[in-house]
């Protein structure tokens, strides 16, 4: 029997983090551990959580994040884990039954997999709690699993289940980077997925993301937003120098992507330091520009750059 290590940062989720632990262990069969890390969270998060362990005391460990962040609690997290197969899940979502079932066989048919993933549920919910709106969001099997993340073809984080190899590799190189406050899990997988990490799909809708918290860091301000992003395409644009794996026609298709999308960002206006290396303007893939006014936006930010 494989055993898996579900590793949940969480902070002020008192609303959530009872139902994602009861989904975790609604298939417990499969689980060694569900370790949870509280970022110093200020509501009944603690308390909650303490009533869960008590039903499973060797199972469910709780443990207080040592340094604040939510990628600081997902490195405390991995690096207190011991299972085959590493599950990450944000407190306020859940799994859905069978999840570990099928991805573990999934595993065992195709040995070179690092990382399964499925269909998943998005939930929408009011401010006050109610739910607007659920939609099954169906995946599908890619060939080029780097060219679908550098143009965030985006899955739950949840919806993916990995090797403990991978996830040890990923953990060296700082993939949950302390210093990322917005789009963490893009950076975290589309690393994988760069460093070689091979996908395999499993149909089927094993995970619920649920969309709730507009005062989120998700929901900072787009100055924030878009010079976080930036920071994390040339972490990928210097990562891809480093893997010999990558033939150089791709290389330069995924080089291509990363320096369209921050033409995109510089020509939202946004002040930024960061160092640009400049591609030819041939290399700008305008079709993923829509609209004439971003369109007009890049073109004359690509030709300030040159003149500048």
């Amino acid at each position: 029997m494989t055993f898996v290590s579900v590793i949940i940062p969480n902070y002020n989720c008192a609303r959530w983090i009872q139902a994602t632990i009861d989904s975790c262990l609604a298939q417990k069969e499969y689980i060694k551990e569900i370790i949870v890390v509280d970022d110093f969270s200020t509501d009944e998060s603690w308390h909650i959580m303490e009533f869960c362990q008590h039903s499973n005391p060797s199972l469910i460990k709780l443990f207080r994040n040592i340094m604040k962040g939510g990628n600081n609690a997902r490195n405390y997290g991995f690096s207190l884990s011991s299972g085959d197969f590493i599950q990450w899940l944000d407190a306020d979502d859940q799994l859905l039954p069978k999840k570990f079932q099928k991805q573990l066989i999934a595993f065992k048919e195709n040995p070179s997999t690092d990382i399964v993933y499925s269909d998943w549920q998005l939930d929408i919910y009011s401010p006050e709690g109610d739910m607007i709106n659920s939609e099954q969001k169906l995946q599908t099997p890619h060939d080029d699993f780097v060219f679908e993340l550098l143009t965030d073809n985006w899955s739950a984080p949840h919806n993916y289940l990995l090797k403990r190899s991978l996830a040890e590799k990923l953990y060296a190189i700082k993939a949950w980077n302390p210093a990322t406050k917005v789009w963490q899990d893009r950076e975290y997988f589309t690393l994988a997925a760069i460093t070689g990490a091979r996908f395999h799909y499993v149909p089927g809708s094993y995970s619920v993301y649920n969309r709730w918290n507009k005062a989120s860091v998700s929901a900072a301000l787009p100055a924030i937003r878009y010079q976080n992003l930036e920071q994390i395409l040339m972490r990928f644009d210097e990562m891809l120098t480093r893997q010999d794996w990558i033939q150089e026609p791709k290389r330069m298709t995924y080089r291509r992507l990363i320096f369209t999308q921050r033409l995109l960002i510089r020509g939202l206006g946004l002040e930024n330091n960061t160092n640009f290396s400049l591609l030819k303007f041939s290399d700008i893939q305008w079709r993923f520009i829509s609209g004439i006014r971003t369109t007009l936006r890049v073109f004359i930010t690509y030709w300030r750059l040159v003149l500048s």
